[in-house]
């Protein structure tokens, strides 16, 4: 027993503490009599718990407004206007009716005002910061409806579903315009595992649902039988695009993976950027284990030779670390999987694929062979054997200009990362949230939702999201 006791979280000692729970309690029996069972006085002790940090919540917010003549904001003075306003803000137990007047920039006419309450607080999006993180985070892995679910269900206050997707939408795309920083902010903040021993890296791509402008020249025309009362909207279409996907992953000396960082952008987003990222972290790795290998494992695809060409570009010179560049060797057996199930019985009953992974494992030499073996059996196919012909041309294909980046037994050897499932991982981590059913996107929501769901999966989510809420809160002070 005594080995899964557990320590009190409060002490019990604590007297003002135990005067709270008293009081709870009397207003529990009070509100709801006597006759309840133990989950229903939980149930009611939490509703009165709400009760009283809203009111907290809302005298906190209030005792931020001022109605000072003028205001001082990051050096420069506002001045008070006189027509009353008010503001409505989501609170994680609740809406708040805040009064505050506007304030415009001293000698500007007709500009944009200010809320100083807003400043003071750091609002994001008319929610308070704490709910604006926790929704945030949330959002990384679950739709608005979900969302709000999951808030009224653990007893939070939830804004309603439209308005949330709309707060939610606006401050992801701004924390993706922000995501170099706030990746170097969780750079700075975050401790690295110990004994990095290697690290590898690599891109993919996924398919998405987008949205995209029609031509409405050649819009199939609408079938309505009575008038549309609105403007309709512009025509479009749904059409799959390849987003961009990336990873670092750091191993220990037994090659047993420590830390995965994962990063993800829209297709119409300029590959370079994601590649500077993948780099920037793999070269702040470097700065505390300048000895580690470094990987560079993706599949053979022309388009994702950006990120080899950007960590050459940019690792420290210091560092004295070559990048590996390899053919990820899932996807090369690939290749040689199909010649096998094209040109052998069925069944293999040869254990030709057995035999093409060990010979690449045993020795770096064995692609060369392999690539003579399969030029020498597409030789002698006859032009009538289309499906075996198709299958050796496609092997040898894919490996004649990529030989150099299929030698993989030497690294094996030392227990060295040789294949891109932490790549292909990420790719399906982020379908997942994505790629349901009947969804769609249009590039900055999309772009905002791949970077919430990259922080949150890389575990950064709370060193930048401390960095992004700083933005929001400025120092306001009286004029006078």
């Amino acid at each position: 027993m005594s080995s899964i006791a557990r320590s009190p979280r409060v002490d019990p000692s604590n007297k003002m503490l135990c005067q709270l729970v008293q009081s709870v309690r009397e207003e529990v029996l009070r509100r709801y009599g006597s006759e309840l069972t133990f989950e229903q006085r939980r149930d009611a002790a939490a509703t009165i718990t709400a009760d009283m940090l809203w009111l907290d919540e809302d005298g906190d917010l209030r005792s931020l407004v001022t109605h000072a003549e003028e205001v001082v904001v990051e050096g420069k003075r506002y001045r008070r206007l006189e027509q009353p306003s008010s503001g409505e803000y989501r609170g994680r137990w609740g809406a708040h009716h805040v009064q505050e007047p506007l304030y415009r920039l001293e000698g500007v006419h007709n500009g944009p005002t200010i809320k100083p309450v807003e400043l003071h607080a750091g609002i994001i999006e008319n929610m308070t910061p704490d709910l604006a993180r926790i929704v945030g985070e949330l959002s990384a892995e679950q739709t608005s409806r979900q969302v709000v679910a999951t808030l009224t269900t653990v007893g939070l206050g939830s804004p309603s579903r439209a308005p949330l997707e709309k707060h939610v939408k606006r401050m992801a795309q701004e924390m993706g315009e922000q995501v170099d920083t706030l990746e170097e902010a969780a750079r700075v903040a975050e401790t690295l595992p110990a004994a990095v021993f290697a690290i590898s890296c690599g891109m993919d791509r996924g398919a998405v649902r987008m949205v995209e402008a029609l031509d409405p020249a050649t819009a199939a025309p609408t079938q309505r039988s009575e008038p549309y009362e609105r403007t309709p909207p512009p025509p479009s279409e749904r059409r799959y695009r390849m987003a961009w996907n990336g990873s670092t992953t750091l191993y220990d000396v037994f090659g047993k993976p420590l830390r995965t960082f994962r990063y993800a952008a829209e297709a119409d987003s300029a590959p370079a950027d994601l590649a500077r990222r993948v780099s920037a972290d793999v070269a702040w790795v470097l700065k505390s284990y300048p000895g580690s290998d470094v990987h560079c494992i993706q599949d053979g695809a022309l388009e994702l030779r950006v990120l080899p060409d950007m960590l050459v570009k940019t690792l420290p010179a210091n560092s004295n670390v070559d990048v590996v560049d390899l053919v990820d060797f899932k996807h090369l057996t690939g290749y040689l999987d199909d010649v096998v199930d094209a040109c052998e019985p069925p069944g293999d009953p040869h254990d030709l694929k057995g035999w093409y992974r060990a010979e690449l494992l045993r020795d770096d030499g064995a692609i060369d062979r392999i690539w003579r073996k399969l030029r020498d059996q597409g030789k002698s196919l006859p032009s009538s054997a289309r499906k075996k012909r198709k299958a050796v041309a496609a092997a040898l294909s894919y490996i004649r200009t990529r030989k150099t980046r299929m030698r993989y037994a030497s690294h094996y050897r030392e227990g060295l990362p040789i294949g891109s499932g932490a790549t292909e991982n990420t790719v399906w981590l982020m379908q997942q949230r994505v790629k349901r059913a009947a969804q769609s996107w249009r590039p900055p929501g999309l772009r905002g939702v791949l970077v919430l769901r990259a922080l949150v999966l890389s575990e950064r989510w709370a060193a930048a999201w401390a960095t992004y809420a700083a933005t929001h809160r400025k120092d306001v002070r009286s004029a006078a």
